[in-house]
């Protein structure tokens, strides 16, 4: 996995753009397993298979053989209509995606973009086939210190979670019902050893660059994207099984 870690992860602070690689500082992983579920999110008893759209993905050259059959506008009209009407949520523009540095290509020499969601208050970034136009992977982030906090006596991290199971829907083309379902894999790379999960065709990863002067301002992203399951095997990815 440290191939495709190594070519695709991206995270946005303010309006820079920042490569980063897995962290596992102990430190970081006792203060996240400290975080409490999410009452939205699925119990163990509650998490079933979820079945996700079968048209969701195509085959490509890139390194990981598979892509998302879906635009970066495709992404956003998506993501706004799950998010319509539900409270805090903040609907994307497109005219506030922005290109993250120049076209870099992947070790199949499939050319790519990086992308990321110029505001203060979303943090998205996405890395684009530009060939094809489709996505390979879509991720939201913020800072642990953000994650940690409380805003209006409701925990950070149950919006944050929650805003990354909305982007797994949109991008990965699952039902409504199983939000509860996404938002639990996304709690479970907090919380447990293992910040990497496949579920459904889909790998479910938490990423973060680490600050040693202060581990608060750590940088997380939670990311999604497909892989063939060739390079599931050779992985050794852990199934999300509730």
């Amino acid at each position: 996995m440290k191939r495709y870690i190594g070519v695709f992860l991206t995270l946005i602070t303010a309006a820079a753009v920042i490569l980063f690689s897995a962290c596992s500082s102990n430190e970081k992983n006792n203060q996240l397993k400290s975080i409490e579920r999410p009452d939205t999110a699925a119990t163990s008893d509650e998490a079933v298979e979820a079945t996700a759209a079968s048209d969701a993905v195509e085959l490509s050259e890139n390194v990981n053989g598979v892509r998302f059959n879906l635009s970066l506008h495709g992404f956003t009209q998506k993501y706004n209509t799950i998010i319509k009407g539900k409270q805090g949520a903040i609907l994307l523009k497109d005219a506030k995606w922005k290109k993250a540095g120049d076209a870099a290509t992947d070790d199949n020499d499939v050319k790519i973009q990086y992308w990321y969601y110029d505001d203060e208050n979303v943090s998205f970034t996405a890395t684009e086939e530009l060939a094809s136009g489709k996505l390979v992977n879509i991720g939201v982030g913020t800072t642990m210190s953000k994650f940690m906090g409380m805003t209006d006596d409701e925990n950070n991290s149950d919006r944050i979670l929650e805003q990354a199971a909305w982007m797994a829907e949109a991008a990965c083309g699952f039902a409504p019902e199983s939000e509860s379902v996404l938002q639990d894999i996304f709690y479970r790379t907090t919380t447990e050893n293992n910040d990497t999960l496949w579920y459904c065709g889909y790998v479910f990863h938490l990423s973060t660059k680490e600050d040693k002067a202060d581990f608060k301002s750590n940088i997380m992203q939670f990311r999604v994207f497909p892989i063939t399951e060739a390079l599931r095997d050779e992985w050794k990815l852990e199934e999300y099984k509730g």
